[in-house]
């Protein structure tokens, strides 16, 4: 735990390794020569009074604004000072072309306010990404107003100095709280760092709930650890059954640091399903002691809980962990974590209760057998103390189990089930069918958070005009003029795929070039060699970050004067992550037409928009594993196939009605969401697979008795595992966030699916598709293990008289000779006369030793309505 780190990029965490957001990154990331990390941060401030930001006034403050941010938040780490332009390289000049429009608007000047793009002394300089909520004037590009202002600031930082940016984005909200300029603004701030440390304050102050989560848990499972016998009751063995989980998560995070693992805020899904597998574990193991013989030695019962134990519960943990296991190989990062921590979790839970449990129970078996409480184990406990509440509810038990155990053997219950059924799987398909992958910011956040509000109201104004950005990497020779033309037409199509906005919005320095040569150099034809004059001049200096290029080779006119370069062009109607797929599938379709070039589209929003499309590919590909698990490991514990193809499918079916149920629940498909949905599938197989097992290990009669004995064994340990999550999670209620509401919908939801084909459907299923035909040696078997009874039972009524016979002598005799035949005496002849001997072998030495004697005469003195016989 020392090393324990722990990681919050939503943005890169969620998308799959081999998503093409990673290269896109990449490829900007090295291109722009950021060295660290960059937060894409932007501040966004409208008028208190929902009025144009254009008046005087308004327009001033947003500039004032502007430059404080620039200029004045300063923030201090190890006795250095970090203002923005030290946190700025290389995007510290996107604000320019706004901060110039602030300036020079003219009313009386109609090119200082056009839209998207003013003249700016002779050149185009845009403005599209800064102003909304626009209005302008009818049939013209004139702006008449603004409501909405929204200024980029990109961080870049060195990995260890990430809280730095953190800090910046502090101070720069005590700024917009200065009442110079939240009198008439209201302004907020959005990055990635923002939005992490949102996720790890929802985390922060939802881990006390846990803490209740995990008393509410022991308090359940301790109570209901009394039995019919107090001496029986398990309370201290209840509590440390519960312990044992969280020393195996412990184990775990430990073993994560060692490996060089950070923790994510996906795992603490995990932390609730590895502490559910360990109460079953504990359930189960208990049940099975309570099962064993309590005359039995400590060994012999240890022996026969594991035997009746372990394969149940190896099932299920075995069943986990490899599903678990498969899903390390994700390609998605944070899935992969949390496959790996469950994996490891649950193993490192199994062995902890068959080792650890099992000794805490051997040691509760020696105090029963020496006598002592359970609760206060240094007194000793009444031997005729019952609780008859605890009776009355083990009778209620008896009796459903037999109630239910028949009932599901008749053909109207089953048909009735299996019409539940078809309406249960067409409900679920509604669902299905209406469920979206819809990843938002704002979900990441508590309730109170700031994000909800900003959230809306930014993704609302950006929908008007987002940026994104074309990297080329090998342009080629541009003085070929098909070159050239290819060239032209990359930016064309870009400009004119889905949900563009248009050549107007492109930012692109060739148009500017070729304008420059055609004045100062008075040519049509394109050449390199003033290259470096055009980035030079004090009119197009800010252009020189779109292009790589090397000075000499410009002068000598040779193509590699540019080796790389990259365009802005704009894109609008669409904010929200899943209507973006189909834009961003267009861009990567058209990147590919032209793969000559190494053309790499890059937004910030592509990241989400790749978590989008494989987020469904992810929860399936998680169920297809427990699905192949499940049959793997039920065909080695339980060899008949049938049992295992219902297990099977009590799987797929729990999972089915998750996806579906969830969905019209309020649910969607996002890396929360997700979390919640591989717990939730590693639920499904423990209420499936202990049911097919203990329904294939009973004794091979009639279906109806072998379910009995099965709903008897595990039945009650299951529901009793339902029951002990949903108590576990209610504290969640305390904390409504978006991540509290999917963890308790979801386990809500498993727990009474699972429940349900556990205790309801499968018994329904195994028993119909086993049968039973009694042979004929099975009955002359049973027959005559009857007639052996009888006989036994005979010989044992006729020694149990005769005995009786001889101690009513001897009392008479006593009595006649005088003799004064004492309570406790009459007691104990009358006890021996009950009790009959172990009958020993007969040593051949000792009876040729054995002196023989006449037999005695038993003298008749039982009064039986007529004189006295006298002795001969």
């Amino acid at each position: 735990m020392i090393n324990f780190e722990e990681s919050n990029n939503v943005r890169l965490e969620y998308s799959p390794l081999n998503a093409p957001s990673q290269q896109e990154y990449a490829v900007a990331k090295r291109f722009l020569k950021q060295n660290g990390t960059m937060d894409p941060c932007y501040v966004m401030s409208h008028a208190r009074d929902g009025g144009s930001l254009l008046r005087d006034e308004y327009r001033w403050l947003i500039y004032n604004l502007t430059k404080a941010l620039q200029t004045d938040v300063v923030v201090y780490k190890n006795g250095k000072e970090y203002g923005f332009r030290d946190l700025c390289e290389p995007y510290c000049e996107l604000n320019t072309a706004f901060l110039a429009f602030l300036k020079l608007y003219q009313p009386e000047i109609t090119d200082t306010y056009t839209y998207p793009a003013i003249d700016l002394f002779g050149t185009r300089a845009f403005i599209g990404n800064n102003v909304y909520g626009i209005k302008l004037q009818p049939d013209s590009d004139i702006l008449e107003s603004f409501t909405t202002a929204v200024m980029p600031f990109y961080l870049v930082a060195d990995y260890e100095d990430t809280d730095v940016m953190i800090e910046w984005m502090h101070k720069a909200i005590e700024v917009f709280e200065d009442p110079e300029y939240s009198t008439l603004l209201k302004t907020g701030i959005t990055g990635d760092n923002l939005v992490s440390f949102e996720v790890r304050r929802m985390g922060t102050e939802t881990a006390p709930l846990l803490f209740g989560s995990i008393a509410a848990m022991i308090v359940f499972v301790v109570a209901f650890s009394f039995r019919y016998n107090p001496a029986q009751s398990k309370p201290w063995e209840a509590f440390i059954g519960c312990v044992i989980p969280l020393l195996a998560l412990v184990a775990s995070l430990g073993l994560m640091s060692i490996l060089g693992m950070k923790f994510q805020s996906i795992v603490v899904a995990a932390l609730f399903l590895v502490l559910s597998v360990g109460i079953d574990d504990v359930f189960i193991i208990m049940r099975a002691w309570d099962r064993s013989d309590p005359t039995a030695t400590i060994v012999e019962r240890t022996a026969s809980t594991l035997e009746d134990a372990g394969p149940s519960i190896t099932i299920s943990s075995l069943t986990n962990i490899m599903s678990f296991a498969i899903g390390a190989f994700s390609d998605t990062p944070a899935v992969r974590t949390f496959c790996i921590f469950s994996a490891i979790a649950i193993a490192i839970c199994y062995f902890y209760q068959l080792i650890l449990f099992t000794a805490v129970m051997a040691i509760s078996g020696k105090r029963e057998q020496k006598g002592f409480q359970s609760l206060l184990c240094c007194f000793k406990a009444d031997p005729s103390a019952r609780s008859s509440f605890v009776k009355k509810c083990s009778d209620f038990h008896d009796h459903v189990v037999k109630a239910w155990s028949a009932a599901v053997t008749h053909w109207p219950v089953r048909i009735t089930l299996g019409i539940a059924m078809i309406g249960y799987f067409y409900i679920s398909w509604l669902g299905i069918s209406k469920m979206t992958s819809n990843i938002s910011i704002d979900k990441m956040a508590l309730p109170n958070s700031y994000l909800h509000d900003f959230q809306h109201t930014f993704e609302t104004a950006l929908r008007n005009m987002q940026p994104i950005s074309i990297f080329v990497l090998n342009p080629g020779d541009l003085r070929n003029p098909e070159r050239l033309q290819k060239t032209k037409d990359l930016v064309y199509d870009f400009e004119h795929a889905t949900n563009s906005y248009g050549s107007e919005s492109t930012f692109f320095w060739l148009s500017q070039y070729e304008e420059f040569l055609r004045f100062y150099a008075d040519t049509e034809e394109f050449t390199y060699a003033e290259i470096p004059t055009f980035f030079k001049s004090a009119t197009y200096f800010y252009l020189s970050s779109f292009v790589h290029y090397n000075e000499t080779a410009c002068i000598e006119n040779i193509p590699e004067c540019i080796t790389s370069f990259f365009f802005i062009t704009n894109f609008h109607e669409v904010i929200k992550y899943h209507e973006l797929v189909p834009a961003v599938k267009h861009w990567r379709k058209i990147a590919e037409k032209y793969s000559d070039f190494q053309v790499y589209p890059y937004s910030d929003h592509t990241p989400f928009v790749d978590q989008t499309m494989s987020i469904d590919h992810t929860v399936f590909g998680s169920v297809a594993a427990a699905l192949a698990c499940t049959a793997v490991i039920c065909l080695i514990f339980i060899p008949h196939v049938l049992s295992v193809i219902a297990a099977v499918f009590s799987v797929f079916s729990i999972s089915w009605g998750i996806f579906g149920l969830l969905a019209l629940w309020g649910v969607d498909l996002d890396p929360l969401s997700m979390a919640a949905l591989l717990m939730a599938i590693g639920f499904s197989v423990d209420f499936t697979a202990h049911i097919s097992f203990h329904y294939y290990k009973a004794p091979k009669i009639h279906p109806r008795k072998r379910i009995e004995s099965a709903l008897g064994v595990i039945g009650w340990p299951m529901t009793q595992v339902g029951i002990s999550t949903i108590v576990a999670l209610l504290p969640l209620l305390f904390k409504q966030s978006y991540l509290a509401l999917v963890f308790l919908k979801t386990i809500v939801v498993v727990v009474l699916l699972g429940m349900f084909h556990g205790l309801i459907l499968l018994p329904a299923v195994l028993t119909m598709i086993t049968s039973y035909t009694p042979s004929k040696s099975s009955e002359s078997s049973a027959e005559s293990s009857e007639r052996s009874s009888q006989s036994s039972q005979r010989k044992e009524s006729y020694y149990k008289s005769q005995n009786l016979i001889k101690s009513l002598n001897e009392i008479n005799w006593l009595s006649s000779h005088g003799g004064k035949p004492t309570a406790d005496r009459i007691r104990k002849s009358l006890k021996k006369s009950f009790s009959i001997k172990k009958i020993e072998p007969i040593n051949v030495a000792d009876l040729a030793n054995t002196k023989c004697t006449p037999p005695t005469t038993l003298v008749h003195k039982i009064p039986l309505g007529r004189t006295n016989s006298n002795a001969l």
